[in-house]
Formats: structure tokens, C-alpha cells, sequence
């Protein structure tokens, strides 16, 4: 036999053994903790899906998985995390649609790629968003904010969970279309910059509806409008957006979609494993009963539909960057 031959011989038996180690791999999956990592601190809508998903997954496969809170730059410190993690399965992503492909505009520079530096698992459900008010606040509608916000232009401020996020775009699409001046104040996510709502910290704010229920059930803060085309099925009696009188431009949607991400070159045969029983755990008759609780719609969905939502995303939103001229950085 030729050094040329024995040398293919040997590249093709190295092949076969990495793709039957592979194969047992994904088989035997999982065999360890699972890590889910989510790039904001505790009490937002990511956050919580997180744990939604991660209690019923340790239930499925009888092993810990971990919730890992990595908050810090609009969410793009735990997305740099993960895309360098080793792509075995065991190392997971929980994102929201806005902060993740925003940042690939609002930031000069990523150490990842937002579209091809992750393998996409599926998207989980869909959310809208709701404007909200401190539970005292003298302002009971959208009016009432464009109003004051006319009267005392540059003194009302409004928060979102972290700059270049969706509640940050949004809000300066809102004041473009309003006409008006105020101040914006990010957080480091959107439990905290709920908490300076409900606290009288900032004038008002725009959050995930899942987010704003738990303090909207206590009374401590209102919701004035949602940010959809309809109206939210858990707050039917709060108008949308443009019913208030402020319509959306076209392609314009203050919406967001959760799901779930893995490192680039993760082996399809755990991807699609991952991905069956995320999509079977959010269509469980319970989960859906506290996604329609909280205000989301169920949207589980192929890794390729993920990843082609993904590609969409960052065309249009970066847009609207150039438009709006925010930056993160």
C-alpha cells in the first residue's frame, strides 16, 4: 500500500470514528447538567421562559439543568460566552429576538457573529410588549403621556432594559412618532427597570407583557397600551398602540419572539434532539395554560425557521438603527 493510500485510509477511518462517536453522543444525550444561559439578571420574560423550560427538561431527561444569569451589555457578554463554549449540546442559550439581533447593529464591534456564530435550536413562543405607567401616576392613558410629554419637553423619562435593546428602539420610534423629547434610562434588564417604573424611578417604560404581570397583579404599576396589532388576550381591556391614536409604520413590530440557541457546529443529531423536546415541552397543555396566563403565544418552530427568523431580523432592525441613530456603544 502507498504513504498516499495508507494516509487516506487512516483520515477516512478518523472520520468514521468521530461520526460514530457523534452518533453515540447524541443517542446517549444528555449525560451531564445542562447549562441555560441568559444574558439578563432574574425577574424579565427571558429569564423566565428560562426556567419554564429548564424545570420541565430536567424532568424529561433526569438531569440538572441550570439556569445561568450572565447579564451585562444588552445580553452580547452571554452571547460571546456561549458562541465560544464547546459545541456539545450542553451549553444553551434562552434569547429574546430584539436585544440579540439589535446588538448586531447598535454595536461597532462583536467578538461573534449573530447569525452565523450559533447553531438555532427553535423559537419557543412570541410576546407582545405593553407601555406602563407607575400604579399612582396621574397619566391613565397614551394621550396623557404625549400630552405632558409636550407640556415638559425633555423632563419625562423612560426606561428600558438595556441600550440598543427593542424597549430602547422602540422608544425612540415612539417619541419619532409622537413628536416628542424625553430622556431615556437603561437598566441592566427588565426586572430592574420594572422595578424603577413601579418605584416612580422614571416616568413610564416599555416591558414584555410576561415581565409586567407580576407587578401589574400587585398594583404597582399599569399598562396603558400594548405594542401589538392586537389586543393582549391577558390584558383584554388595554387598548393597543394604534387604537390609542399612534398607528405603526409599516414593517414596524413591537413584538418579540423568545427561543433557544446553541454553539456553531453543535452536531445536528443533538440540535434536532434538543429542539423536539423544547417544542414538546411548550406545547404541553400546562405551559401553554401559563404562556396564554402571561401573554405570550406558543411558536415552537424548526432550527431552520429559527435560524432564517434570526437572518430576517438583523436586515430590518438595522434599519430602523440607521433610521433612529442609537448606538450601544
Amino acid at each position: 500500500m502507498s504513504k498516499l493510500a495508507f494516509k487516506l485510509l487512516v483520515i477516512s477511518a478518523a472520520g468514521f470514528c468521530a461520526a460514530s462517536a457523534w452518533a453515540q453522543s447524541a443517542a446517549n444525550f444528555p449525560q451531564r447538567p445542562i447549562r441555560v444561559v441568559v444574558g439578563f439578571p432574574p425577574g424579565g420574560a427571558t429569564d423566565i421562559f428560562a426556567r419554564i423550560l429548564s424545570q420541565h427538561l430536567a424532568a424529561s431527561w433526569g438531569q440538572p439543568v441550570v439556569v445561568d444569569n450572565r447579564s451585562g451589555a444588552t445580553g452580547t457578554l452571554a452571547a460571546d460566552l456561549v458562541s465560544k463554549a464547546a459545541p456539545d449540546g450542553y451549553t444553551t442559550m434562552m434569547v429574546a429576538s430584539g436585544p440579540f439581533t439589535i446588538s448586531a447593529s447598535t454595536y461597532e464591534k462583536l467578538s461573534y457573529d449573530t447569525v452565523s456564530s450559533f447553531a438555532a435550536l427553535s423559537l419557543l413562543t412570541w410576546v407582545t410588549n405593553a407601555i406602563v405607567v407607575p400604579q399612582n401616576s396621574p397619566i391613565k392613558s397614551l394621550p396623557d403621556l404625549i400630552r405632558m410629554a409636550k407640556e415638559k419637553p425633555g423632563q419625562l423619562t423612560h426606561s428600558s432594559s438595556g441600550s440598543g435593546s427593542l424597549h430602547h428602539l422602540a422608544g425612540e420610534v415612539f417619541k419619532r412618532l409622537t413628536g416628542t423629547q424625553m430622556v431615556h434610562v437603561p437598566f441592566k434588564g427588565g426586572g430592574p427597570a420594572l422595578v424603577a417604573i413601579s418605584s416612580g424611578e422614571v416616568t413610564f417604560g416599555m416591558s414584555s407583557v410576561p415581565s409586567i404581570m407580576p407587578l401589574y397583579q400587585a398594583k404597582r404599576l399599569r399598562p396603558i397600551v400594548v405594542t401589538s396589532a392586537n389586543r393582549s388576550a391577558a390584558l383584554p381591556d388595554v387598548p393597543t398602540i394604534a387604537q390609542a391614536g399612534v398607528p405603526l409604520p409599516a414593517g414596524v413590530e413591537m413584538r418579540e419572539w423568545y427561543g433557544m440557541l446553541a454553539p456553531r457546529n453543535t452536531p445536528p443529531d443533538i440540535v434536532n434532539k434538543l429542539n423536539a423536546e423544547m417544542v414538546k415541552i411548550f406545547n404541553r397543555p400546562d405551559v401553554q395554560q401559563r404562556l396564554t396566563e402571561m401573554g405570550a403565544e406558543l411558536a415552537g418552530t424548526t432550527p431552520q425557521a429559527m435560524a432564517a427568523q434570526i437572518a430576517n431580523d438583523v436586515k430590518t432592525w438595522a434599519k430602523w438603527v440607521k433610521d433612529v441613530g442609537i448606538t450601544a456603544n
